[in-house]
């Protein structure tokens, strides 16, 4: 795909991309994604969009190249803007909320992600947008004839209400959480095979590092996902391993200050109390540790330390991590630990929503307590606490 000459270059005609060319794209867009797709330049200028584009904002394809997206997102702004593209030049691509206007007036919840493409010296970007929620109000709908079914066992009812709103949202969210990343591999994909004979090599691994990214955030989804029904079906294993607690938790943090990238953060660990011998099952206690860390370094300011304490006092092990980050809102705080919930201030800070999830299903598989204290803008404090010599093998 042709972009032209470099776009420092002040006699630079306007973006145009060669009718050949421009099939196959346009066929790969309507072929290979079900989202509307609008490709847009730095200035978020419509450059191309997709059938399922015009379709859902019943504009022509003529008429929304001659707009931008300031005309048809109403919640856009210059600013808003220009920190969504520094975010998305850095994290290859970004996923956030908004609202469309159509063309009759209609205002339409979005859920958008930007994937950002780099060309000869020159930055576009890819939007892949849907409806909010909208797989969720289908299922809601099909469900109401059961409950009128259930009408005359309110008890019943409601329980029945409850597991299927629950079921919706963690299928619905489950299928965004995957087709995203999808997405951005199809396309980056496309594009390589389109013209990559004209790439440099920066460029070309620059799409094959946005595809290793995605398809390790699905194997790390799948993995969250797999695991949590381990445990609601009763079938996740507990393997007792004896542990000196303090070394165990020296070696994870070296090894996550390894993978912290540029180590822009600190974890400061300390331990007191007699720590050397617990009985606990150290793959499931990794797996709790390493999300609880994570978050904190991953809501946390460049450069700012994490402090990781642990205690060892009347037979429990008592690990607490607290962080200087963005915090929890008050509010949403009752929700942290339910499937796919993040919170409405994390702006552009790529997530799955269900580390705390797992983290609290393994907690109880391993008779513990987790407690959250948090305050915006101060920062997060988790505290775990777990039997030195865990009950999990009567499960």
């Amino acid at each position: 795909m042709s972009f032209g000459n470099d776009v420092q270059n002040q006699s630079t005609p306007p973006f145009t991309v060669h009718l050949e060319e421009e099939l196959q794209f346009a066929k790969f867009l309507v072929n290979h994604v079900v989202d509307a797709v609008f490709w847009l330049d730095p200035d978020a200028k419509f450059l191309y969009v997709n059938d399922v584009a015009c379709c859902l904002l019943g504009y022509s394809r003529e008429e929304l190249l001659s707009l931008s997206m300031h005309e048809v997102d109403i919640d856009f702004t210059t600013e808003v803007w220009l920190e969504r593209w520094r975010s998305l030049k850095q994290q290859g691509s970004l996923t956030f909320e908004t609202r469309h206007r159509t063309k009759k007036g209609r205002v339409i919840p979005m859920e958008v992600t930007l994937a950002y493409v780099g060309y000869h010296s020159r930055g576009f970007s890819c939007a892949f947008a849907r409806e909010k929620a909208k797989h969720t109000e289908k299922v809601l709908q099909q469900s109401e004839a059961q409950f009128r079914i259930l009408l005359e066992k309110p008890e019943a009812l409601e329980q029945e209400k409850e597991r299927t709103e629950q079921r919706a949202r963690f299928v619905s969210m489950l299928c965004h959480e995957v087709r995203t990343p999808l997405n951005i591999i199809s396309f980056s994909t496309s594009l390589m095979r389109l013209d990559s004979y004209q790439w440099v090599e920066e460029e070309k691994q620059l799409y094959l590092d946005y595809i290793q990214t995605t398809v390790e955030q699905i194997s790390q989804l799948l993995d969250e996902v797999l695991l949590l029904d381990k445990v609601e079906a009763r079938k996740l294993k507990f393997e007792s391993n004896q542990i000196d607690l303090t070394t165990f938790c020296d070696n994870l943090v070296t090894q996550m200050q390894l993978t912290d990238n540029g180590n822009q953060h600190v974890i400061a660990f300390a331990s007191q109390g007699n720590c050397s011998t617990a009985y606990l099952d150290k793959k499931l206690l990794q797996s709790i540790l390493t999300n609880l860390l994570s978050n904190a370094i991953k809501y946390s300011p460049i450069s700012s330390t994490v402090n990781f304490n642990l205690y060892c006092q009347d037979g429990n092990a008592i690990f607490q991590i607290k962080d200087a980050g963005i915090g929890i809102p008050a509010a949403e705080q009752q929700w942290i630990f339910e499937p796919f919930h993040r919170g409405s201030n994390v702006g552009d800070v790529p997530g799955t929503g269900l580390g705390l999830a797992v983290v609290k299903k393994l907690v109880d598989f391993l008779y513990g307590q987790i407690a959250v204290n948090s305050e915006v803008g101060v920062g997060t404090t988790f505290t775990l606490t777990l039997p030195l010599v865990s009950k999990g093998s009567e499960k």
